[in-house]
This record gives structure tokens, sequence and C-alpha cells, in this order.
């Protein structure tokens, strides 16, 4: 994981249209991160604890997972033995390009609550079916043949098309066992992230010391919780600067109070400055580019 001025960098971005990635290890933990784009991702082995947002899911073989860019995630080996899976990751861009009018893969994925209805368990019969697809999907992708990248984009609609019948048909949703704690913290997070959010702040909500709600949050998610907050911030600026919102107003409807530390702190997490991102990307928000 990236590191920027000693700070986790939880944004990954993704370059190509389409990623697919087969990992296999041990001792596996990320932190929380998203990117920008969608994930599909297959679990094949592995004694896993999944967090999406303000959601915690225990899972095991045959689970199938899906975020799209505005939903933080984190996977975590609870046993430190092997760990392999699947992941695709796709670009909002190349996804938009894939939909009809009868197929919006953007509405799919996105009509959900966030951290709400993200996995669904499969059988053994359709593990290997999504299994092959990845596997010659891999194979489209590592090829420069003539025609490869239409092959790709074919196996890639297959998984599409097998990943939301899956969702639409399955009724064996895993059951969240987040701590209500950390979900309340989201939430209030979330609820009021326009405003000026201090860890005091979220102690008295919760009727919780801000030392022990850090120390939970952490324990879970990997970072730290001022990390988060700001993080969650600095995606709601860069959303507000891609609408056409000046610096000023991005500034203050973000729960800055001082402008100054707003400019430090959007190019010490975005690595510009607020006006360089709103030249550079115009009136497409950063989640969706």
């Amino acid at each position: 994981m990236e590191q920027r001025n000693g700070m986790p960098y939880i944004y990954e971005e993704i370059k190509q249209n389409m990623l697919l990635e087969h990992r296999t290890g041990e001792q596996y933990r990320n932190i929380f991160h998203r990117h920008n784009g969608y994930e599909i991702y297959l679990l094949l082995q592995g004694d896993i604890n999944m967090l999406v947002e303000h959601s915690c899911v225990h899972i095991g073989r045959g689970a199938l997972a899906i975020m799209n860019p505005t939903e933080y995630h984190l996977a975590v080996s609870m046993d430190g033995g092997l760990y392999e899976r699947y992941t695709l990751n796709l670009t909002t861009r190349f996804l938009q390009s894939l939909t009809t009018d009868q197929t919006n893969f953007i509405s799919f994925f996105d009509k959900r609550n966030p951290g709400q209805n993200n996995i669904v368990t499969l059988a053994e019969d359709d593990i290997h079916t999504l299994q092959d697809l990845f596997d010659s999907l891999k194979s489209a992708l590592d090829s420069d043949v003539f025609c490869s990248d239409i092959l790709a984009n074919s196996y890639c609609m297959q998984v599409l098309y097998f990943v939301c019948r899956k969702f639409i048909e399955s009724e064996n949703i895993p059951a969240n066992i987040m701590p209500p704690i950390i979900t309340r913290t989201i939430q209030y997070i979330n609820d009021h992230i326009t405003e000026s959010i201090t860890l005091t702040d979220i102690g008295n909500e919760l009727s919780y010391n801000k030392d022990y709600i850090g120390k939970i949050f952490r324990q879970y998610t990997g970072i730290p919780l001022k990390t988060y907050i700001l993080e969650k911030k600095m995606d709601l600026a860069q959303s507000l600067l891609a609408q056409g919102q000046s610096v000023t107003e991005t500034c203050f409807n973000t729960g800055f109070q001082d402008y100054a530390n707003f400019i430090r702190t959007f190019k010490k997490y975005t690595g510009h400055t607020p006006n360089k991102g709103r030249r550079e990307n115009g009136d497409i928000p950063l989640w969706k580019r």
C-alpha cells in the first residue's frame, strides 16, 4: 500500500479498462480502500472477514462480492492460512460503454445502499463456471494477437451477465457481523460529512470514549479513524469541484473552517491543488473517471 507523507493512500487507481488479478498467499490483510472503478471479487479459499463500509461479513469459498467506486472495503484473513481470490476491476467509463437501454450495469452496481447486499455465496458448480470465465478473460487480456481485445470484451460481458444473474437469483446472503460501534461510527461520518467532525463529536454521539472508538475502528479497518474521515471529505471535495463548485465553496461544504488547512489537506491526499484538479477533471468526478 502506498504512503503519502506518512499517511495511508487508500485510493487505489485502476488505469486499464479491465484489471484482473488472481492472488494466492498467506497472512493476508489489506486496509480500508476503494478504487476509481467497480470490483467483482471471488473467494476460492480462505477464512475471511470482508468489510464493506459499515458491514462486516464472515466468508469462505464461493463468496462473490461486488463493490462500486464509493464503497470502502477490506479483506482480512482470520486464521492466517492460505488465501486465494480473483478480483476484476472495471473503470466507470468502460462499464458505461457496455451498458444498453435494457441492461444498465452502472445502475445494477450503484442501486444498493452503501455496504448492503454486496455479497452472495455460490454453489460449487457456479464457482467453477466463474473461475473458468476469469481464466479465459485473463488469457485474452494477456494476449496481443489480433482480436484478443474483442475476445476479452466478450468474456467480460459473460462475467457481468453471470454475476448479475447470481445476485438477482441468490437468496444465500451472509449475515452482517460488524460491531455496532463501527456501524454507528461510519453512519455518523456519512451523515455529517459536510460538517466539521472531530473524534470528540463521535464519542459524544455514541457515548463511548473517543480513544476506545478509534482503537476499535483501527482494529477492524487497519487505518486511523481520523484518516478515514479526511479521505471521505477529500472524496466529496473532488466530486464537488468536478461539479463546478469553487474551491472556497468546496472548502466550507466539506466542513473545513480554515481555507489554508483545506488546501494543504487536499494536496496531501490527492497530490495536487484543488484548482489543478478542477481544471484537469472538468465535469467528471474522480471516482467516475
